[in-house]
């Protein structure tokens, strides 16, 4: 038998426990499942608490069991229980008490709801560090290909002269540490390239310009300036600037 070693799946963005789901079927199905050892799966599941379709909060699904508390309409509260994977409603001041379903839920999608006070507990995968992409540790020959590829919304293997590329043990490895660590956000830019503001603070305070580079991480933006009829660039911080309207 071949070892088992890693490689990079590319799928449709947002359904990448259902193209896993659908892969372990498909490979049973085919009698191919001792071929394959992990599907991994570069995110984390997480429990996301709404109110009336405003998010409320997260948690992990997995880890330490926990006790969730969220206030609904007329400040009535439903407590959430997350443990061993699954959640339940541990108790709610509902009156009607019809919080559904009576069943815990543990895999991604699925919901429990409190229609009265209109709170919702719902499984996501959330912290993607790779949207689109799936990991599988294989003894990758062409069966075990050919039934993958045709699971529906398998865009293809990550190959270089038509095969499949090896991913390093050791850059799963780190993955999994990231998501350990967590995956930091994202923050929503306010500016463009090419965007025309004016300066707020500092020596060039009133002065007009287009912005010309952006960096997020640092959070500096480039702004070229029109000094002494010479397009000159400054650095600034985001917040030195305000776009004009």
């Amino acid at each position: 038998m071949e070892e088992k070693k890693w490689y990079s799946l590319h799928v449709q963005s947002g359904f990448e426990h259902r193209v896993k789901a659908n892969i372990l079927k498909a490979l049973k199905e085919e009698g191919l499942e001792s071929k394959v050892e992990e599907i991994f799966i570069p995110a984390v599941e997480k429990v996301v608490f709404k109110v009336a379709g405003k998010e409320k909060g997260e948690v992990p699904l997995h880890g330490e069991p926990r006790i969730h508390e969220v206030e609904g309409e007329e400040g009535k509260k439903v407590v959430f229980r997350i443990e061993d994977g699954r959640v339940c409603v541990e108790s709610c001041e509902c009156e009607k008490k019809k919080c559904t379903p009576d069943k815990p839920i543990e895999k991604i999608g699925q919901k429990i709801k409190c229609p009265e006070n209109k709170v919702e507990a719902k499984i996501e995968l959330r912290d993607r560090l790779y949207p689109g992409y799936i990991f599988i540790k294989a003894d990758l020959d062409k069966n075990v290909q050919s039934a993958i590829r045709r699971v529906p919304r398998v865009l293809g293997f990550v190959s270089a002269a038509g095969k499949p590329v090896v991913v390093p043990e050791s850059e799963i490895k780190a993955m999994i540490e990231r998501l350990k660590k967590g995956v930091p956000k994202v923050k929503k830019l306010k500016f463009e390239i090419g965007d025309k503001v004016k300066i707020k603070e500092g020596p060039f305070i009133g002065f007009e310009g287009t912005i010309s580079e952006i960096d997020p991480e640092r959070e500096k933006i480039i702004v070229l300036v029109n000094i002494f009829d010479r397009q000159t660039p400054v650095e600034l911080e985001f917040d030195q600037i305000e776009k004009i309207s």
